[in-house]
């Protein structure tokens, strides 16, 4: 059972010659959507002085409930709440300062998203949030107003107000039959604490409460438009997921040549093991080839696997870079399974095996395919978590694409392990030992050591073994092994693979472009050798130093 809600929502203009106060809510349709992006709900309050403050309000509400469910789906809530409101508030701003008429456009604005068993909220100006739970009602956010007495009402921070926007963000735990609460102004100043408290414990419906909290505003006096929003929650259901749909559907078994399953004819198997099985398939109907991935069958009571597999495909649905493999929808399938686009080739891992020696040319140039990739991955929040050349395949023409996003996260998406990290233990970076969560700085780690491995075929600590605790002293420079290697491919590789985060490349783009630039590179110019920075090298420098110091030394001789 899904998140179940009722809101109720009043408005009312009261003395004032209109009203600049606008609110609304949206519930998905789409129970995917609903599951990632949660259900949302907004309070504006447009600021009085001008002709604009009804616009402001009304722009700022419609466009963040739009807006917000076009961010992407791997977002984390404040992320997409921060960059629609960063950008109304650019519009906003921008309107001000290119009208003619008196009076800005500026406006409070209080948002509140319930997805899964958490409520997350983000806040500007003095509209006000509430939250009923039980006997208690509790204000979860603060009046940004100058502190001085005679300026309570002035704001320090509204929508449109400045150049730049500064909202409050904040999160929790929700339980059933909790009460939330986004009350323009108008109505939290008149009835004060105790007089929420008792409209919202007289009436259940949050309709009926939304209207008599308005109505018993006016009545006590106020003197500005009141509007409340008020949302309960019925019931809490099993946490939102995306996967919740298909995650009950059978294994397919162990399959054969020639084996059909849903619409495709099953031609080889291509990997099968403890955690995935792997096919190649054709399609019956177009005759395309595709790779299906299932779950072998001593997986089938394994909620964790279906749920890691059924990740990937979320994942690759979303990723929309040439870097990742194409996803087929399959809206009808019968069984546990995806299907991403076949192509011929091999995977780094596999050229390895067969014999294959990577130049330092090679390297750099997988190496920025790569980033570019993953580049894309990060934009959306998401950590893939293994990356190694096994889970990265070169097609005959030589297209790079990365695989396997079975252990990848993020914030929407979080199938949090109860024991180790996932990942291959020689690829993983050092802080993910020691409990840190997988991050952007840990997917660069494992590029570096991805690129020294098919440089050297080594590790620069080490090969080190699953289970095992490792300690990382300094790392052995890939010229060790490859003399051939460029000083600056070598100073690019030891940033990345440097112990500490904080030493290593702050981004994918810096290491790529790094890659790009080679012995050009700012980043790495710094961590050249002595040797390197003059063309005739250090000994000509050496030499002068040695003949500076004997003549010192003579001519003290010589004073003396």
């Amino acid at each position: 059972m899904p998140l179940t809600l009722q809101f109720g929502y009043a408005t009312a203009t009261g003395p004032r010659e209109r009203n600049e106060d606008y609110g609304g809510f949206v519930e998905p349709s789409d129970l995917q959507l609903a599951a990632t992006k949660g259900r949302l709900a907004v309070v504006a309050d447009g600021v009085s002085g001008g002709l604009h403050g009804r616009e402001a309000a009304e722009t700022a509400v419609r466009n963040l409930l739009a807006d917000y469910y076009a961010t992407p789906e791997t977002w984390e809530v404040a992320r997409a709440l921060g960059t629609v409101l960063s950008a109304i508030n650019r519009w906003l701003h921008g309107q001000t300062a290119s009208r003619a008429e008196p009076g800005g456009m500026a406006t409070t604005l209080t948002a509140l998203v319930l997805r899964g068993h958490r409520f997350h909220f983000a806040h500007i100006g003095d509209s006000r949030l509430y939250r009923m739970r039980g006997e208690t009602l509790e204000l979860l956010t603060t009046d940004h107003v100058w502190g001085a007495p005679h300026m309570s009402h002035v704001l320090r921070r509204a929508l449109g107000l400045d150049t730049h926007v500064l909202p409050d963000f904040g999160d929790g735990l929700m339980a059933r039959d909790d009460v939330f609460l986004i009350a323009s102004d108008g109505v939290w100043e008149p009835l004060g604490h105790i007089g929420l408290h008792q409209i919202l414990r007289l009436h259940d419906a949050p309709e009926r409460a939304a209207a008599a909290l308005t109505e018993a505003a006016q009545a006590r006096g106020g003197q500005d438009n009141a509007t409340a929003l008020v949302v309960r929650i019925m019931a809490l259901g099993e946490a939102d997921t995306p996967l919740a749909e298909a995650r009950d559907l059978p294994l397919p078994g162990r399959l054969q040549p020639g084996a059909r399953l849903d619409d495709f004819i099953i031609e080889s198997e291509l990997h099968g093991g403890r955690e995935s099985l792997v096919y190649q398939a054709r399609h019956a109907d177009t005759g395309q080839h595709w790779v299906l991935k299932t779950l072998p069958p001593a997986r089938a009571a394994d909620a964790e696997a279906a749920a890691r597999l059924l990740a990937e495909e979320w994942f690759l649905k979303r990723v929309h870079s040439h870097y990742f493999p194409e996803v087929l929808p399959l809206p009808g399938r019968n069984f546990l399974y995806f299907a991403q686009r076949h192509h011929e080739g091999a995977t780094l891992q596999a050229r390895l095996d067969a014999g294959h020696h990577f130049t330092p040319a090679e390297v750099a140039t997988l190496g920025i395919r790569l980033l570019k990739g993953l580049s894309a991955l990060h934009r959306l929040d998401v950590v893939h978590r293994d990356i190694k050349p096994g889970n990265l395949h070169v097609d005959r023409a030589g297209k790079l694409r990365i695989l396997d996003l079975g252990a990848a996260r993020c914030p929407t998406l979080d199938l949090r392990e109860d024991l180790a990290q996932p990942g291959t233990p020689s690829f993983m970076a050092p802080e993910l030992f020691t409990g840190t969560e997988a991050s952007t700085a840990t997917d660069l780690y494992a590029v570096g050591v991805t690129l020294y491995h098919l440089l050297t075929r080594k590790y620069p600590y080490g090969e080190i073994e699953p289970f095992q605790h490792p300690r990382f002293g300094e790392p052995v420079p890939p010229t060790r092994y490859r003399p051939d290697c460029p000083p600056w491919l070598d100073s690019a590789l030891m940033q990345a693979v440097a112990r500490a985060p904080s030493n290593r490349f702050a981004t994918s783009d810096a290491l790529r472009m790094a890659l790009e630039r080679g012995e050009t590179s700012p980043l790495l110019r710094r961590h050249a050798p002595l040797s390197m920075r003059t063309p005739a090298g250090v000994w000509p420098l050496l030499a002068a130093l040695s003949i500076s110091l004997n003549i010192f030394l003579l001519l003290i001789m010589l004073v003396s």
